[in-house]
C-alpha cells in the first residue's frame, strides 16, 4: 500500500496470507470506487468482508 492505513486494521491485514491480502486489496478498491467512500472506510469495510468470508484469521489475533 502506498498511504498509511489504520493501525488496528494495518496489524490485521498483516496477518493475512497473500491470497487474503489480495482479495482485501481489491475488495477495498472496489468499494471505494462504487461507493464513493475514502480509502480508510473502504479499508475497514475490506477487511470485515475478507473477516466474514475467512473467519479462521479471527484465531491469529492475540
Amino acid at each position: 500500500m502506498n498511504r498509511p492505513m489504520d493501525l488496528i486494521v494495518e496489524e490485521i491485514v498483516n496477518l493475512l496470507g497473500e491470497n487474503l491480502r489480495e482479495e482485501f486489496e481489491e475488495r477495498a478498491a472496489i468499494i471505494e470506487f462504487d461507493a464513493h467512500l475514502l480509502r480508510a472506510h473502504a479499508e475497514c469495510l475490506a477487511l470485515l468482508y475478507v473477516l466474514r468470508r475467512h473467519p479462521e484469521v479471527l484465531a491469529k489475533i492475540r
